[in-house]
C-alpha cells in the first residue's frame, strides 16, 4: 500500500499570487523553492516552501478549487488554531478570504513510518495517541457521538446492499446480525471530552527524533480515548506492519484498553472502510478507494477475529 495517492500536489504557481504572497509574509523572505508533498487525499497544495527567511510547511487552496478540499483545509485552520501547543504541528500563519486559504505550520524533519515498521515506530505512535488521549478537547470541536454517526455506522447500509454484503469475507457475512447490534453501540463508546484526531494513519505520521508527529487534523473531534486506534491499526498492518492483533500489545504497555472494550468502534472504523472502498472513484483523489480497500482488508480481519 502506498502511504497516500501516488501523485504530486498541485503545484506552488497554480496558487493564486495572492495566496502565494500572505504564505511567503508569514514565512519572511523571498522565495527560493518548494517540495510539494507526494500522496495524501486533498487536492489542496502542501509542500514545504523555503524562502531568504526560513523554511515552512504550506497548505493552500483557492476558493474555487474542489470544493471539499477547501472546506477541509478551512476546517484545519479553525481546528489548528484552537488546539493546545504540543499536540499538532505549530501554527506559524494563516490566511481566509475569498480567494481562498492558506496555511502556515512549521516544518517538521522526519520519514512516515513503515518502510519498514520497528517496534521503535509502533510505541512512538502509541505514544502519541496516548498524549491526544489524555488532552482535553477543545470545546468548540464536534462531538465525536454525534459527528461520526451515520458516517461510521454502515452495517445496517451493507447489509442491505447485496453487493456490499456478498463481497464479504464469509466469518464477517455471518456475524452480520451481531455487528448490527454492535452498531447501535458506537454512539456511546466514542463519547467523550478528550481529543480525537479522526485520521490517524501511516501517511498522516512523521517521525522524528523518535517522537510520533501527528499530522493533518481537519477531521478533529471531542470523543473518547483511542477512538483513533481501530483506524490507525488496519493501516500499519497494510503499509507492511503487523496484523492488527499483533501489534495491539505495544498500545496496551501505553494504557489502551482491551480490543474488546473498542469492539463497537473497530466494527464502526471497519463499515467505514467497506462501505467508501466501493463508491465511484472522485477524480481530484486518485487512489483514494483502492487506498480505503486496502486497509478494509486488515479491518475486517481484526473484526472477525473478535466477533
Amino acid at each position: 500500500m502506498t502511504a497516500g495517492a501516488d501523485r504530486l500536489r498541485p503545484a506552488w504557481t497554480s496558487l493564486p499570487e495572492s495566496l502565494r504572497a500572505a504564505a511567503l509574509d508569514v514565512i519572511g523572505g523571498e522565495y527560493i523553492s518548494d517540495a510539494p508533498a507526494h500522496g495524501g487525499f486533498s487536492a489542496t497544495y502542501a509542500g514545504t516552501v523555503i524562502t531568504t527567511g526560513g523554511r515552512a510547511f504550506v497548505k493552500a487552496a483557492g476558493a474555487d478549487w474542489h470544493a471539499d478540499s477547501v472546506r477541509l483545509l478551512r476546517q484545519e485552520i479553525v481546528t489548528l488554531s484552537a488546539l493546545p501547543s504540543g499536540v499538532a504541528p505549530r501554527v506559524l500563519g494563516t490566511v481566509q478570504d475569498d480567494i481562498g486559504a492558506v496555511l502556515v505550520v512549521e516544518a517538521i524533519d522526519g520519514r512516515h513510518p513503515g518502510r519498514p515498521w520497528t517496534a521503535d515506530d509502533l510505541h512512538a505512535v502509541a505514544d502519541a495517541l496516548a498524549v491526544v488521549g489524555t488532552t482535553p478537547a477543545p470545546r468548540t470541536l464536534t462531538a465525536a457521538d454525534e459527528s461520526m454517526v451515520p458516517g461510521f455506522t454502515r452495517w445496517q447500509e451493507i447489509a442491505a446492499t447485496p453487493d456490499l454484503r456478498g463481497a464479504l469475507p464469509p466469518s464477517v457475512r455471518d456475524s452480520l446480525p451481531r455487528l448490527r447490534e454492535l452498531e447501535a453501540e458506537f454512539a456511546g463508546a466514542v463519547r467523550g471530552d478528550v481529543l480525537v484526531h479522526d485520521d490517524v494513519r501511516a501517511d498522516n505520521i512523521l517521525i522524528a527524533d523518535g517522537r510520533a508527529h501527528l499530522l493533518d487534523w481537519p477531521h478533529a473531534r471531542r470523543g473518547a480515548a483511542w477512538v483513533d486506534l481501530p483506524c490507525v491499526l488496519p493501516s500499519i498492518e497494510a503499509s507492511g506492519g503487523p496484523t492488527c492483533t499483533q501489534a495491539y500489545p505495544v498500545f496496551e504497555e501505553h494504557g489502551a484498553p482491551p480490543p474488546r472494550d473498542l469492539l463497537p468502534v473497530i466494527a464502526g472504523f471497519a463499515s467505514y472502510l467497506w462501505a467508501e472502498q466501493s463508491r465511484p472513484e472522485i477524480p481530484q483523489l486518485p487512489g483514494l478507494r483502492a487506498f480505503q480497500r486496502a486497509q478494509a482488508g486488515p479491518a475486517l480481519r481484526w473484526l472477525a477475529a473478535l466477533v
